[in-house]
């Protein structure tokens, strides 16, 4: 039997920054900075102070939050414990392995969040109702028969 991740385990760190008077240099390798392979990444730009996004778990795919530049408020919960965790400075991240429901609050102007995926697109993975995220969990993380 799989064991789902737990809120407890996670925590915000930061990405390696080479810098000097030409700039800053993040790095994010596979392997390394990053706990799995990138299959996909995207980023999130133009998003009102205060706004939330997010709202959903996923069944497999494992994602890494980076942010880019501002401050982005993250709860998350695993069914029984929520924890919000802040990334407040270009390179923070937040590993979020998959059975974690997260939700982002963009806490300030011009925030960039880049969100890196071990997974392609796939709108099967994805527990977007609440309910039906705490069943899965309750479940061990199978689909109800």
């Amino acid at each position: 039997m799989t064991t789902l991740p737990l809120v407890a385990e996670l925590q915000v760190s930061r990405l390696q920054a080479i810098g000097d008077d030409t700039g800053t240099l993040l790095v994010a390798e596979s392997g390394r900075q990053v706990p799995f392979a990138i299959a996909r990444t995207f980023v999130v730009t133009g998003v009102a102070a205060g706004a939330m996004r997010g709202h959903h778990a996923h069944k497999r795919c494992q994602q890494l939050l980076v942010c880019l530049s501002g401050r982005i408020s993250v709860l998350v919960y695993d069914g029984s414990t929520s924890h919000t965790l802040v990334l407040a400075g270009v390179g923070e991240s937040l590993y979020i392995p998959p059975g974690i429901w997260a939700e982002q609050v963009y806490e300030a102007p011009d925030t960039i969040l880049m969100v890196l995926c071990d997974q392609a697109y796939d709108e099967a993975d994805y527990l977007r109702d609440y309910e039906g995220f705490l069943a899965w969990r309750a479940n061990g993380g199978k689909e109800q028969a």
